[in-house]
């Protein structure tokens, strides 16, 4: 059965392309209601390399990068809450970071935690609520890439 793995990663997509691509990416379709803020953000990524921070909202911070391994991440917060975001996609969110992904989007981990194949793309938003805080989950579903091979002109 062990032997059967690899093949089994092969046909579902988790291979490395010939060429990484290079894109723009945003990240939105977060679910809000009316009186409720995005304060944060954080995304463990698996198999991107980030090339630049195109833009950083006004108000937030921005940390991008990876290890020496295929993991990394991408974190941002508002430094107050005028500058929080009140829509599920902000503008200032959309192709705001280059990244070249060197294999398809994993959208779910595959194996056992710790020794498998993680998603490409996991993680979670901070709300701010009436009631405080609360944790929205992040996936590729949040997450939209357009190929690319720049930042666009500001």
């Amino acid at each position: 059965m062990k032997v059967l793995l690899p093949l089994a990663l092969l046909t579902i997509g988790a291979s490395p392309v010939d060429h990484p691509r290079t894109y723009l990416l945003s990240i939105g379709r977060i679910p809000l209601m009316d009186t409720e803020s995005i304060s944060a953000f954080a995304i463990k990524t698996w198999g991107v390399q980030f090339r630049s921070i195109c833009r950083i909202p006004s108000g937030w911070r921005i940390k991008a990068g990876s290890s020496a391994t295929p993991s990394g991440g991408l974190k941002g917060n508002g430094s107050q809450g005028s500058t929080w975001f009140n829509k599920g996609s902000p503008s200032d969110l959309r192709a705001f970071v280059l990244v070249t992904l060197s294999a398809p989007v994993q959208r779910a981990d595959i194996g056992p935690s710790g020794s498998g194949i993680p998603a490409t793309f996991k993680g979670a938003a901070t709300i701010s609520t009436d009631d405080g805080d609360v944790q929205r989950t992040l996936s590729y579903r949040n997450v939209t890439l357009a190929p690319a091979n720049r930042c666009p002109n500001s």
